[in-house]
């Protein structure tokens, strides 16, 4: 179906501008050109792409809640579950976290490693 959309909005795009062309180069057929045009754009391409982009939303609330049926009240796994209890040496909120290597730049083979270097949003 997306081919369709494409090719029709493309055709009808191209007799559009062919039409505006023809307005001063005087082609024949220059009103069926735009008539045309704006029929396959109107009529044809934006209706089956809104169509198409309710389906695919529809699918993918489908997937969303076959997901979570599972689950207690919508509550998905990393929710339910405590990762740690308590703190320890890396969790206490009375620590200056400063150690430790923190990695930069954009992947691993990039990446530099450095000390003390902790960013911050307002420091």
């Amino acid at each position: 179906m997306k081919t369709v959309i494409y090719i029709s909005g493309i055709i009808g795009g191209l007799a559009i501008v062919l039409s505006i062309i023809g307005l001063f180069m005087e082609f024949p057929f220059n009103n069926l050109l735009l008539i045309v045009g704006l029929l396959l754009v109107f009529a044809v391409s934006i209706p089956l792409g809104r169509f198409e982009r309710y389906r695919y939303k529809k699918r993918i609330d489908h997937i969303k809640q076959q997901k979570h049926t599972g689950t207690e009240s919508g509550k998905t796994d990393t929710e339910t579950k405590s990762r740690a209890k308590g703190w320890d040496m890396n969790t206490s909120p009375f620590r200056k976290r400063k150690s430790g290597l923190t990695w930069g730049g954009g992947n691993v083979k990039g990446a530099n490693a450095s000390r003390g270097k902790r960013r911050s949003f307002l420091r």
